[in-house]
């Protein structure tokens, strides 16, 4: 059986890592002889990758759009390269199946159409026939009437592509991941969205569980090392990435790693043990469920989609139908309901 690890956008201020994520699976998935094949749904544009041969490319509405095949020979900018970089770090770390490559392509230029195209090249040529789709937040899980909605085009781009893969197709089983849940907080997605989220798609039979990543775990351990690789070779941080590997470690509350601090003010992200937690969902009803799955699912281009949510969620507003900021309870507000304001005067 081959995996496939698609990644998804999971914030707005760049990164394109969510496909670094799916480093918390590799060792094990190696113990099972499995054969995985990256996708980057990068933010990085391939364009800029050199020594990287094109392996798909067509027009786009404002130009063409490519996936390249990068390897760790590859060089791209010293700002952003996390694929060269993950190259190199699995040609170390399994020098007996080096040289390991990642398919890089840009995630604001594909649509449903254009992506399905993509992946069915890709199936076809490495006999594909899983598919795990790796968010980094939750914004992957929004309906589309909530009040903040995090990144939904690029999240919801690869979510739907991956629910419409089929047996037809050569797909067997598909999963969407998520990891770091509550980081998209810095994304402007409220965690009771997030739980309500979850809460509606498990009564819709798309929960499929949940994991604790340990610390002291080996998966842990090479997550983290290969962070550091990426690290070493680029100036580009990840907030969602850093983020994760302090919340695991037992980081809590109002704290921000050490690489993040020139981006992040320390009230702007909150730490707790649910990211150190990995999810599983069912993504053929997480696509589903979303209304701006339904709204872009027949667009050619990513341009169209992004014109396709701005006009049906201005509908929505203008009929009342976005939901307020949503926030879950806090422990005064509980107890004011439960014994009345005197067990909190005491």
């Amino acid at each position: 059986m081959t995996v496939t690890l698609w990644a998804l956008t999971s914030f707005s201020c760049g990164g394109g890592f969510d496909f670094v994520h799916g480093m918390l699976l590799y060792p094990e998935l190696m113990k099972l002889g499995k054969k995985v094949v990256y996708g980057s749904f990068s933010f990085g544009s391939p364009y800029n990758i050199q020594g990287a041969e094109i392996v798909w490319e067509e027009k786009g509405l404002r130009g063409p759009i490519c996936a390249k095949k990068v390897y760790a020979t590859s060089t791209g900018t010293d700002n952003y390269c996390p694929e060269v970089r993950i190259c190199s770090f699995l040609d170390k770390k399994y020098p007996e199946t080096s040289p390991h490559f990642v398919y890089a392509y840009y995630a604001r230029a594909f649509s449903v159409q254009s992506l399905t195209r993509l992946y069915k090249q890709f199936i076809q040529e490495h006999d594909i026939d899983t598919i795990v789709v790796i968010d980094g937040g939750s914004d992957s899980l929004m309906k589309g009437d909530e009040s903040g909605l995090g990144d939904p085009i690029e999240d919801c781009v690869s979510v739907t592509t991956a629910s419409l893969l089929s047996a037809a197709d050569g797909i067997r089983h598909k999963l969407l991941l998520s990891v770091g849940f509550g980081m998209d907080r810095f994304n402007n997605v409220s965690d009771n969205d997030s739980l309500r989220a979850v809460a509606e798609i498990t009564a819709l039979g798309g929960f499929l569980g949940s994991v604790s990543i340990e610390p002291s775990s080996p998966c842990f351990k090479f997550y983290k090392e290969c962070i550091d690789h990426i690290y070493e070779g680029q100036s580009f941080r990840s907030v969602m990435a850093s983020g994760l590997v302090a919340a695991i470690e037992g980081d809590f509350g109002y704290s921000v790693p050490d690489s993040c601090k020139e981006r992040v003010r320390t009230n702007n992200l909150y730490l707790w043990p649910m990211m150190a937690m990995m999810w599983a969902f069912d993504p053929e009803v997480v696509a589903k469920r979303s209304l701006v799955s339904q709204w872009i699912q027949d667009c050619e281009y990513y341009e169209q989609c992004n014109t396709a949510l701005e006009e049906k969620r201005r509908n929505l507003a203008a009929n009342g139908k976005i939901l307020p900021i949503s926030n879950v309870p806090t422990q005064e507000q509980i107890l004011e309901g439960r014994f009345g304001g005197n067990r909190i005067k005491k």
